[in-house]
């Protein structure tokens, strides 16, 4: 549609690109296209023009920066957005360069509307839609922090905390790790696409809302919540790391639930270690 914004996403690593993509087009304000290497960039860019470009800078056929300063010089007002090979800041050698947002991988999943916003240039729009969403989910009973702040206390642990989910998918070769606040989605590994990330990770949140609301009619207060549904084929098992920050597991059922439970709570016991620490 003429209405949405044209994103090229340049990067290799097509799981990552591919969540980006979902991610972006689940939001409904983009239209986004793929592609694998700095040549296949050119080639979509000869066919079609882009709002946004995001570029990867560990591309396998050409150097990302390099890359990255040839479109800047054919085309100046183009809007670029970079991903570091590590960490979250841009090498040294490209401080000069005239860049409009950088993404750091992995990223976290609610700031991303927030850093495309900013890289198209329509700063004005993101701070409501931000300022506006703690206010449209208040808690039913007052938490330890504000919803805010449990978000900010992720954000500053998110790499390590990434690691952690990382580690757990490969112990248990999981489809997915999933971990939701407040019924959004937070961060997920694994190989399922973000938009089924997303699906799982609102039935965790409703679970933990039912199961919330049975402990208040029974006068009781929902010290700990844990669930596990299997199915023929898969088990997903969910489980509070703190309040409502619920991580989640989807896998094949050749693994024991009795196993996932002891991977599962040992990573969620970890994540409660580095949340406490970092608040």
């Amino acid at each position: 549609m003429s209405n949405k914004h044209s994103v090229l996403i340049v990067d290799s690593d097509v799981a990552f690109a591919a969540i980006l993509k979902e991610s972006l087009e689940q939001d409904g304000r983009y239209r986004t296209t793929m592609a694998a290497s700095a040549g296949e960039a050119l080639q979509a860019m000869a066919s079609a023009e882009f709002d946004l470009v995001v570029v990867d800078l560990g591309l396998p056929d050409q150097d990302g920066g390099a890359f990255a300063r040839g479109l800047r010089e054919q085309q100046p007002e183009l809007r670029l957005m970079l991903i570091p090979i590590e960490g979250d800041e841009l090498p040294p050698e490209l401080a000069d360069l005239d860049v409009q947002g950088v993404l750091p991988k992995p990223f976290f999943f609610p700031e991303l509307p927030g850093r495309v916003v900013a890289a198209l240039g329509q700063a004005e729009a993101g701070p409501p839609d931000k300022t506006a969403a703690p206010a449209a989910e208040p808690p039913s009973a007052p938490p330890a922090l504000s919803h805010d702040d449990r978000r900010a206390v992720l954000r500053e642990r998110f790499q390590e905390i990434v690691q952690e989910m990382n580690d757990l998918t490969r112990e248990i070769t999981a489809e997915a790790v999933i971990l939701t606040c407040g019924g959004k989605l937070l961060a997920h590994t694994g190989r399922l696409p973000a938009e089924e990330a997303d699906r799982l990770a609102q039935v965790a949140d409703e679970s933990w809302r039912t199961s919330a609301r049975v402990a208040q009619i029974l006068g009781r207060e929902q010290l700990r919540f844990e669930q596990s549904v299997e199915g023929d084929e898969y088990l997903f098992y969910s489980l509070a790391v703190a309040e409502d920050i619920i991580l989640s597991v989807a896998l094949r059922v050749s693994v024991t639930l009795g196993m996932v439970r002891h991977r599962a709570k040992s990573t969620a016991d970890r994540l409660r270690t580095m949340i406490g620490a970092a608040g």
